[in-house]
């Protein structure tokens, strides 16, 4: 094994896996001196090293006791179970039991232990086990998804969860940042498996959920936002996502809060903001339970959404009553050219009436005047118009006057004979 408890300090040590040879030298002198001791029977450990296991722990003629064999093959077992994940698991995992072990130096009832050595019978393994007085928590760290493992992933995160609640424990996940994508313009979050699979239910999340139900009910709501609602009805449920990453030995947590919405592949959810960053001191810190989240910062956030919101809304209204106004002048253009090309047909002899017509003008004109659609127009583009000459636009206007054209195929006919 890897772990030893010091005689002197009462302190678990754990051996590196690898180190120079005056370091392994030093750390047998030590254990030769009886400063190391199994952390469950109390029997003196000696040290040794070897190509095949690295640097570990021993007992005197390697006469194991039982708790510490079943440490070594739950450890075993948990190194299988963790060995698709990347280098930073070790890493983050490492650190968060450094954080959580400050803690619990200060506040006698708080316990934590990586989880292999926790419960080294379990069946499935948390990285972290932390006890808060009565109430246990199973702490896990994703860190590699790919898209040919996601679904498997995703089934095991789940029957995981499952398995950590029906051992009494409360599962905690975290996934790392990397895998967070967005489609900032849509105001949407595109979900591995796996990242729904892990996302939580807090007493933050409700807060949310009490906030959307007060707005939601406004039917462009997710228009406003840019967001393509998926399914035909709402179902409000805001969930929580802790991305996490490790910066100069310092853990990262990232909050991420977004409404589910499809639950097909590919699975897209609104974001409810760009999510806040908070050291994982602070998302650990810990009452009767992991707040995970800053409450300070959770208001500001709903204020500051709630004012999107109300911008948003405006600026689509305006957008909306601008987009009407100029339908409207798009309209008044069409009768007043409409009205001065038929009093020009009053007064002008048809070979002149719009010599200077553009093939523009004349679109806008049959639109108003025989309902000209856009296929109608491709094929007066495409066919009749090389045949008429592209400049004679006038004339083609003329004979929709002269012979009283009032849809596209009176038109035709009229073209068709003139072209003969």
């Amino acid at each position: 094994m890897r772990e030893a408890l010091h005689v002197i300090d009462k302190e678990v040590i754990t051996l590196p896996h690898s180190t120079d040879e005056d370091r392994v030298n030093n750390l047998k002198k030590l254990a030769q001196k009886n400063l190391f001791v199994c952390p469950y029977c109390q029997a003196k450990l000696i040290v040794k090293a070897g190509d095949e296991r690295g640097l570990y722990f021993s007992h005197l003629h390697s006469e194991a006791c039982e708790p510490s064999k079943k440490v070594d093959q739950a450890e075993r077992k948990y190194k299988r179970q963790i060995e698709r994940e990347t280098k930073n698991h070790t890493v983050i995992v490492n650190i968060l039991h450094d954080e959580i072990s400050t803690q619990a130096k200060i506040r006698a009832n708080i316990s934590v232990k990586y989880g292999y050595k926790a419960k080294f019978d379990l069946k499935e393994y948390p990285d972290i086990w932390v006890k808060i007085g009565a109430k246990e928590f199973a702490l896990s760290v994703i860190t590699n998804v790919s898209s040919s493992y996601d679904s498997k992933l995703s089934n095991q995160i789940i029957k995981r969860h499952q398995y950590f609640e029906e051992q009494g424990m409360e599962p905690i996940w975290f996934i790392e940042k990397k895998e967070q994508s967005v489609e900032l313009e849509k105001n949407a979050i595109v979900l591995w498996d796996a990242e729904l699979a892990i996302s939580s239910k807090t007493e933050e999340d409700h807060l949310w959920d009490s906030l959307l139900s007060e707005v939601i009910e406004d039917r462009e709501f997710f228009t406003y936002f840019n967001y393509p609602f998926y399914n035909e009805s709402v179902e409000i449920d805001v969930r929580s996502m802790y991305y996490i990453y490790s910066s100069e030995d310092r853990v990262v947590v990232k909050v991420q809060r977004f409404l589910k919405d499809r639950t097909d592949k590919p699975y897209r959810s609104f974001l409810l903001n760009s999510g806040y960053e908070i050291p994982f001191s602070e998302a650990l810190t810990i009452k009767d339970e992991f707040l995970l989240s800053n409450s300070n910062s959770e208001d500001e956030h709903r204020k500051n959404f709630l004012n999107k919101y109300q911008q948003a809304k405006e600026s689509f209204i305006a957008e909306q009553r601008r987009q009407e106004e100029e339908k409207q002048q798009e309209k008044e253009k069409k009768r007043q050219l409409l009205q001065q090309l038929l009093d020009q047909k009053q007064h002008t002899s048809p070979s002149k009436i719009g010599e200077n017509l553009s093939y523009a003008d004349l679109k806008i004109l049959l639109r108003e005047k025989i309902h000209l659609k856009q296929r109608e127009q491709m094929e007066l583009w495409n066919y009749f118009m090389p045949r008429i000459g592209l400049n004679n636009s006038a004339l083609v206007w003329n004979l929709v006057v002269e012979h009283g054209c009032t849809t596209f195929d009176e038109l035709r006919n009229v073209l068709k004979s003139h072209l003969r």
